[in-house]
């Protein structure tokens, strides 16, 4: 005679053991809904993901993945922004229109829709698929040609205690910051701010730059209530920083500590408050922080160097290394090497080569406390992971 099966665990000892369960990889939560009735039960109920995020309180939400364009020049070629997730299958769906990531923060994605001259702006929300498309600013702001912004939460109290925004859900409240010139002749650089609230745009701040000049749509860097975009000058020759003041409604810029090329810099927020920079020349990984000195002056300060073929154990000589992205809650540099994606611990100094290859010139890092929706009917797993080596 057969013996009986054991017990079924109880809810509240399933719900202490998904608990536990690491936030990096939601998947696995995905996969334990599939177990039997009683874990799913638990995993639908709506306490669970509260619960959870409470469970890891005092940790960031975890990089699950980075939203990368399809096309390098997705705005003329009709590419769309793609999900590419770091651990396993994410159940993010991509857009169903043409668009390129401008930026991913607070389990947001502002998204360009391109099409031509007539673009606009749409915030979006990659684990329900719901996007809303906003309207124009005022003054010329859908025909930018040279163009970047950031999204924001814009609770009244924070998220939670750690401003890690531990809560957000990607839906109201937002606050959009978006930047522009018109064209090549145009000194003019505008920014406008979009508050979902108020479902209106506020006048343009302006502020002369050089002819030739370009907003370029690396992720932007936020330090305080400061907004810091990366600009070129005369068509690529330096590069420079454009500071929008949220508090002011104010643009200035802001010179970078070297001559670096476009593609081999990016602006990092750091955790001591500070302005950073990383960027590359040769075969050099350079690191840089913006410190007030003696004299009340701003200067940058380099603070680390690193020999790039060393860090990545690359043994073999390569054609071109840019510095694509930054995730500042997890402390991550991201490093394209040609083909190949790496992924840098600014504090442990631990490497991880991404295997599946692909040239990336910039990437938006996707940071969330993520819990599936277990009461929809089917999950999404629509992108290989990247499988690290």
């Amino acid at each position: 005679m057969a013996a009986p099966p054991p017990p079924e665990l109880v809810d509240d000892a399933v719900a202490e053991i998904l608990l536990r369960v690491p936030p990096s990889d939601p998947a696995i939560l995905a996969r334990a809904s599939a177990v039997c009735k009683s874990w799913r039960r638990v995993l639908s109920d709506p306490v669970f993901p509260r619960r959870y995020r409470a469970f890891h309180h005092g940790s960031p939400p975890p990089l699950l993945g980075f939203l990368r364009s399809s096309h390098h020049h997705a705005r003329k070629a009709g590419g769309t922004a793609m999900f590419v997730p770091v651990e396993t299958h994410a159940p993010f769906l991509e857009p169903t229109f043409r668009c390129a990531p401008l930026d991913c923060r607070h389990g947001r994605v502002l998204l360009d829709t391109v099409g031509g001259k007539k673009g606009t702006l749409a915030v979006w929300d990659p684990s329900t698929g719901d996007h809303e498309l906003l309207p124009e600013p005022d003054g010329g702001g859908p025909c930018c040609r040279s163009r970047s912004g950031v999204v924001l939460c814009a609770a009244a109290a924070g998220c939670d205690d750690n401003h890690h925004h531990r809560d957000c859900h990607g839906g109201r409240p937002y606050r959009v910051v978006f930047v522009g010139n018109t064209g090549d002749r145009d000194m003019v650089a505008r920014a406008w701010v979009y508050s979902s609230e108020a479902a209106e745009w506020t006048p343009p701040a302006s502020l002369l730059i050089d002819a030739y000049s370009s907003i370029e749509r690396k992720r932007a860097a936020i330090v305080g209530n400061k907004v810091y975009f990366l600009l070129t000058i005369r068509m690529g020759a330096r590069v420079a920083i454009l500071k929008y003041d949220l508090g002011e409604h104010r643009l200035s810029t802001i010179r970078s500590p070297l001559e670096y090329s476009k593609d081999a810099v990016v602006l990092m927020s750091m955790e001591d408050g500070l302005l950073g920079l990383a960027g590359i020349i040769g075969s050099t990984l350079e690191l840089w922080l913006r410190k007030v000195d003696s004299e009340g002056v701003a200067v940058w300060e380099q603070y680390r160097v690193i020999e790039l073929q060393k860090l990545l154990h690359i043994d073999r000589p390569y054609h071109r290394a840019d510095v694509i992205g930054f995730a500042e809650s997890v402390g991550v540099l991201l490093v394209g090497v040609d083909a190949m994606i790496f992924m840098f611990e600014l504090r442990s100094g631990q490497v991880r080569r991404l295997s599946k290859p692909g040239h990336c010139y910039d990437v938006f890092p996707f940071t969330k406390f993520y819990v599936p929706d277990f009461t929809r009917s089917k999950l999404q797993f629509p992108a290989e992971p990247f499988q690290g080596s």
